[in-house]
């Protein structure tokens, strides 16, 4: 949904399309012209001039003429550039859309966080709202203290203040969600167990190399190599050959019906212009292959820190798993000894408290692990 609806995504593809129409141009340079000429020019005749013949004071021409470039400096570079911009525009299309799925990707598993979160501190209300009410018939045969019905109710409050607070976490993971896809986010489930299956690091890291964005990087860097090698073009001369066919003109050369001519520019000096482009454009390779090289790094980086998360999360998820089994157990013991006079109210508390809070961790725990494993997989340039 986020591939047919983002703007991001449709204007890297319209980018391709007018990178596509810029290669149509520079190939243009390169191809002869033909173009329909024509002059009219009315002379004052000259005072001494008399009626000499070769003297037309109404001159015209109509003619067709032909241009083909022979040698422009660059020209052929100029072509070359248009091909690697587009390859660059695709590559960066392809980027874009790998960005696109990463934004996908963190907006699902946020709306699944916040789901579950919801759900959980529900869960906590509706406890707190049983104890309430336990403690307050208790209190009212004598069997509970009213400072123990007031300790409830502060709990509740607090529930109820958390639940609200988790519904504006919902509302907003659902509109992140909806701004990339367009559609309200329904029900999702998470599988408890985050997948176990990973490469080796290494072969990770060997797959970003063909990530888009990485690859455009190195794109840039030849595309800059390109702007030297056009720059150089301006020492170079300009050959053209020019061409005309005459379909009417005055004068002594009226009968004549064609003419071709060579015409050549040869640069002698340009103020050192020229060489200052040159230069310019070496130093843009250079900036464009150390952010090339930043990328390949920074993906690097991203692969090593995310692996590295995805083993600890597991580890992680093991520990609460079993501290969430003990928190529950813990809580319904002390809810059974409360009737018994063995605990206090505020070790029910407590302890139920403990167990809701490690029970929000594990669950959005689990979304946090499934949302690492498919991130890990972005970052080696997997797309669904």
């Amino acid at each position: 949904m986020a591939r047919g609806n983002m703007e991001t995504l449709k204007r890297a593809s319209l980018q391709v399309t007018q990178t596509e129409e810029q290669k149509v141009q520079a190939r243009a340079a390169v191809l002869p012209t033909i173009a329909g000429v024509g002059s009219y020019t009315r002379i004052d005749p000259p005072a001494q001039a008399g009626r000499s013949p070769f003297l037309l004071t109404r001159q015209y021409t109509a003619a067709i003429r032909l241009s083909q470039p022979i040698l422009r400096g660059g020209v052929i570079s100029a072509y070359q550039l248009a091909q690697d911009n587009l390859l660059l525009a695709r590559y960066q299309r392809d980027a874009t859309e790998l960005s696109l799925y990463q934004l996908v990707i963190n907006a699902y598993y946020n709306v699944a966080v916040a789901q579950v979160d919801v759900k959980n501190v529900d869960e906590l209300l509706r406890f707190s709202r049983e104890r309430v009410r336990d403690i307050r018939d208790r209190t009212a045969i004598g069997r509970s203290r009213r400072g123990e019905l007031v300790e409830a109710e502060a709990q509740l409050h607090i529930a109820e203040s958390q639940y609200q607070q988790t519904l504006i976490g919902l509302e907003q993971a659902e509109k992140n969600y909806e701004f990339l896809t367009l559609t309200r986010p329904g029900p999702i489930t998470v599988d408890a167990a985050v997948p176990e299956a990973m490469p080796p690091l290494g072969e990770l890291l060997q797959k970003v190399r063909t990530r888009p964005d990485v690859l455009a990087g190195l794109q840039e860097a030849t595309v800059a190599g390109r702007q030297i090698e056009i720059a150089k073009g301006g020492h170079y001369p300009q050959v053209d050959l020019t061409s005309n066919y005459y379909i009417d003109r005055t004068g002594v050369l009226a009968t004549s019906e064609w003419d071709v001519g060579v015409q050549v520019s040869l640069p002698i000096f340009q103020g050192g212009g020229i060489a200052s482009q040159v230069r310019a454009a070496a130093e843009g390779r250079r900036i464009a292959e150390l952010r090339g090289a930043e990328t390949l790094r920074s993906a690097e980086r991203d692969i090593t820190v995310n692996y590295q998360n995805l083993l600890k999360i597991r580890e992680q998820l093991k520990s609460l798993r079993e501290a969430l089994r003990k928190s529950e157990e813990v809580y319904r013991l002390n809810k059974r000894d409360y009737q018994f006079g063995l605990v206090t109210n505020l070790d029910v508390l407590q302890s139920l408290n403990l167990y809701i809070e490690t029970k929000r961790s594990y669950d959005s725990l689990v979304s946090v692990g499934h949302l690492n494993y498919r991130n890990l997989e972005a970052l080696t340039g997997v797309l669904p």
